[in-house]
């Protein structure tokens, strides 16, 4: 298990960034439900520069990686390590779900499996750059206090 590093005289401010970094999870978790839900109408046009990376794609990895980052700094909190395990599923799962019910809505958007497979991606990716942070911080923490 990776160790907490121990609080500070800097911890009276801890409570306020937790909060910021909960409002920041929730923003975005609302602005990625409402883009995935929007007609493709709306959506500005991408242009496709390869046909193995597409723009799209791209977006899809990178939208669900960042969610599962901000979802790992709330979880790693709650469950520790097993908090990011919950972040990649969690992500991957809601990137599922945006897409299936973009499938029935009727709004001219079309569910997309390789768009599920991006997001999924994305979210493992997500978590293991959170995961590997964490890992370089605690080191660096460990070999400051030696």
């Amino acid at each position: 298990m990776v160790p907490h590093p121990p609080k500070d005289d800097r911890s009276s401010s801890y409570p306020q960034l937790r909060r910021w970094q909960r409002l920041a999870l929730i923003l975005y978790t609302i602005l990625l439900a409402a883009v995935s839900l929007l007609p493709s109408s709306g959506l500005p046009k991408i242009p496709d520069w390869t046909e193995l990376f597409s723009p799209d794609k791209v977006a899809h990895f990178g939208a669900y990686a960042i969610f599962a980052l901000l979802l790992s700094l709330e979880l790693y909190q709650i469950y520790s390590r097993r908090g990011i395990a919950y972040s990649i599923f969690v992500a991957a799962a809601f990137g599922a779900l945006m897409e299936v019910l973009q499938g029935l809505t009727g709004l001219g958007r079309e569910a997309d499996y390789v768009d599920m497979v991006a997001n999924l991606i994305g979210a493992v990716v997500g978590g293991l750059v959170f995961w590997l942070a964490l890992l370089l911080y605690t080191k660096a923490y460990s070999a400051e206090r030696a």
